[in-house]
């Protein structure tokens, strides 16, 4: 191999250098620097080709160039460092191959700072495009100014502005302002001062002028001034927006104060003064920490320090002590400025807003209490009326049972008139008991609803049937058409539904004097499972003004309250139903007019069911009453007791009386009986204690005597508990024939 070089040369050298194969680039030699620079030794390198060197991005451009004088390669070292490389290559003739001698130069930190460069010019690129101030470079060889885009979008000049001699800049200045600006720009060139400022009105694109802020830095090169960079800043806008802000410091109600780093007051607006009770003359100390309890002062002290080295704003509650001696509870916010040397400090009295909260859980503590307290009235209201209730009912069981028994034994026809008087007159103080018992479960919330299936139309067909005769009685028309559709069974209370059908049927009847009552009623289906029913109830009667209206479903709303009043009633009847409706998920609505009648519509969503099967009665209780039975009547009340027993007594029953629980626990554990009427309400022990003393007795003799439960009490509620405590049946007081014979039916 002949060389280029002499061989001490290329061994010595310290810059890399090597010698390879020009059609196999193969290595043939390397020098020790080579071999230092990309951590191969010598052996290593032999074994490997220029390719091994070079990226793959770059081994794929060497292999389609031959050509390439001063290109900068990347290489890879043996650790995988890249560095950057220019190579000087020289060709020469290797025992008849051509072989190439390449010296490297490392050019990394050239590359690296060229990269830099072109970054840092990019970035201040995208400031320039950004900044809203106006930016201006200044060649000092050339005279021209290059600015950035804020000459367009702040001062309205073109894109063909952005690049002018600095005539055209210096032509912009206000005449006035000209001389001024122009020497000290001079001066600063000439005196090689770093920083040139000046304030000087500026000419706008429009022909306006404002005022403007101009800063430079000169640069220069060998002592040589050649350049100037700055930027202008619109102080028109500046100014207002500081002078927003002054006005915001001073009239804020709020105090505000600018601190420097160690917590000492630079400045306080009014505000602060008001709230320490000084006037605004220089009083306020040095420190804000005079106005802090040494608690208050390390809360302070620690807020500061988190704004100072970690740029957290703080938040925190002092008491301030006044000039006067009075005590302020204030909220404050505390913040510092990007470079950290001044804090601003905002604090917000809540004095009145802690005492205002206070009052507010006063409040609301009495209120809970008041709540307590409504809550306990509305429940003794309801015991009252339901103890009302219940000895009202006792008495009225005694006058509706002997009512009943003069009729059915009246002699003559004055006799049996006088009876009926005396039934409908309990009759309608029982219908006021019964609203009284509803309003007053209403007013508790206690008022709930029964799901059981029943038939529409027979339901309906119940409460005509009842009011008929009394419609007939007044000579009334009274027609009624049920819809065939109406023949399906329902899910829901039956009992509920008649309740409002009788009150509106009721009402019709009692309101008309002459005419016709016509009740419809009509299905309108919304699947196979749900349907609408329609009820209305139409009547000729005295009407209801339209001022009225509105009001007859509210409480105690009477059309005719006057001391002349015809109709009676408490008013709570159609309160009730349209309440009662609510529950359902219906609708109740009025149309009427004075002295032509009224209408009332309703309409109820139920779910259509199947109907329930027939049940058959206890095998061990005869169908039909027959003489011989003897019952047991437990009855405290001696005139209740003498009615049931002359009823039953009628019906073919032996009757033996108890006048305690304790007697009729006695009586049924000595002495055989076919049946017992209990009487829920007695002295010694209750009609719930001799059922379940009974039912305990006969747990194991597999007989079941029928009792039946007798009470005041009309609650669904009452019902559902005798029922569940062993009793068969509930007979309501004042006890009516109809219930009677339903109950000695069923049982016996």
């Amino acid at each position: 191999m002949t060389l280029a070089l002499p061989d001490f040369f290329f061994r010595s050298a310290t810059n890399p250098m090597w010698v390879f194969d020009d059609e196999t680039l193969k290595f043939l030699d390397v020098n020790d620097s080579a071999c230092r620079r990309y951590g191969y030794s010598r052996e290593e390198f032999l074994g490997m080709s220029l390719l091994d060197l070079r990226t793959p991005e770059e081994q794929e451009f060497f292999k389609h160039r031959k050509d390439y004088p001063g290109r900068v390669w990347e290489h890879r070292t043996k650790s995988g460092e890249i560095m950057f490389v220019q190579g000087h290559e020289f060709p020469f003739d290797n025992t008849g191959s051509r072989a190439i001698l390449a010296m490297m130069v490392d050019v990394t930190e050239r590359v690296k700072l060229e990269h830099e460069s072109l970054d840092l010019l990019k970035q201040y690129q995208t400031l320039s495009e950004a900044a809203s101030d106006l930016l201006w470079d200044w060649d000092l060889r050339t005279d021209q100014v290059t600015h950035n885009e804020a000459l367009i979008t702040q001062y309205g000049y073109g894109k063909e502005d952005l690049q002018r001699p600095i005539q055209w800049w210096s032509d912009k200045i206000h005449p006035d302002d000209f001389s001024i600006a122009a020497w000290s720009i001079q001066e600063a060139i000439r005196n090689r001062q770093k920083y040139w400022t000046s304030e000087y009105r500026f000419k706008k694109a429009d022909g306006s002028y404002v005022l403007v802020l101009d800063r430079g830095i000169l640069q220069s090169d060998d002592g040589k001034p050649i350049r100037m960079v700055g930027s202008i800043v619109d102080l028109t806008t500046r100014r207002a927006a500081e002078d927003e802000r002054n006005q915001l410091f001073r009239l804020s109600v709020d105090s505000m104060l600018l601190l420097d780093s160690t917590g000492k007051i630079t400045l306080a607006n009014k505000a602060f003064y008001s709230l320490a009770g000084l006037e605004p003359d220089g009083g306020v100390t040095t420190d804000v920490r005079d106005f802090f309890c040494r608690e208050d002062c390390d809360l302070f002290d620690e807020a500061v320090k988190n704004a100072l080295e970690n740029g957290q704003q703080g938040n925190f509650s002092t008491s301030i002590s006044t000039e006067a001696g009075h005590g302020r509870t204030v909220q404050w916010g505390l913040s510092t400025n990007e470079a950290k040397n001044r804090l601003f400090l905002i604090g917000h009295d809540i004095t009145e807003s802690i005492a205002a909260r206070r009052e507010l859980e006063a409040a609301l503590v009495r209120s809970q209490e008041l709540a307590i307290e409504a809550q306990a009235a509305r429940q003794a209201q309801t015991e009252f009326l339901q103890n009302m209730s219940h000895e009202l009912r006792t008495p009225m069981n005694g006058m509706l049972g002997t009512a009943q028994l003069l009729a059915a034994s009246a002699q003559d026809e004055r006799q049996r008139n006088l009876a009926r008087i005396l039934i409908s007159s309990g009759e309608s103080l029982l219908q006021i008991l019964n609203d009284i018992l509803d309003f007053s479960k209403i007013e508790s919330g206690m008022i709930t609803l029964e799901e059981t299936p029943f038939k529409l139309s027979d339901a309906i067909q119940v409460v005509v049937d009842l009011f008929s005769l009394s419609a007939g009685q007044k000579g009334l028309e009274f027609s009624t058409e049920i819809s065939s559709e109406a023949d399906v069974y329902i899910l829901g209370d039956q009992f509920r539904l008649r309740q409002v059908v009788s009150n509106l049927v009721g009402n019709a009847v009692k309101f008309t004097d002459k005419g016709s009552i016509d009740i419809s009623l009509e299905v309108e289906q919304l699947s196979e499972a749900q349907i609408v029913a329609v009820l209305k109830v139409r009547d000729s009667g005295i009407g209801v003004p339209v001022e009225m209206q509105p009001l007859v479903f509210d409480r105690f709303v009477q059309v005719d309250a006057s001391p002349t009043r015809r109709h009676g009633g408490t008013g709570l009847g159609l309160s009730i139903s349209k309440t009662v409706v609510e529950l359902m998920g219906g609708t109740i609505a009025l149309t009427s007019e004075v002295g032509r009648g009224s209408e009332f519509t309703l309409s109820i969503p139920f779910s259509v069911v199947d109907p329930p099967a027939a049940k058959a009665g206890p095998a061990s209780h005869p169908k039909t009453s027959r003489p011989g039975l003897r019952v047991l009547i437990a009855e405290d009340v001696a005139v209740n007791a003498m009615i049931l027993t002359a009823w039953l007594e009628e019906r073919g029953f032996e009757c033996v009386t108890a006048e305690n629980g304790s007697e009729a626990i006695h009586a049924l554990s000595h002495h055989a009986f076919d049946g017992a009427f209990v009487d829920l309400h007695m002295p010694d022990a209750s009609g719930y204690d001799v059922v379940r003393e009974y039912r305990q007795s006969e747990a194991n003799t597999g007989k079941h005597l029928p009792m039946i439960a007798v009470t005041a009490s009309v609650s669904v509620e009452e019902k559902r508990k005798c029922l569940a405590e062993g009793f068969d049946e509930y007979i309501p007081k004042p006890i009516l024939i109809a219930d009677l014979d339903r109950v000695v039916s069923k049982l016996f």
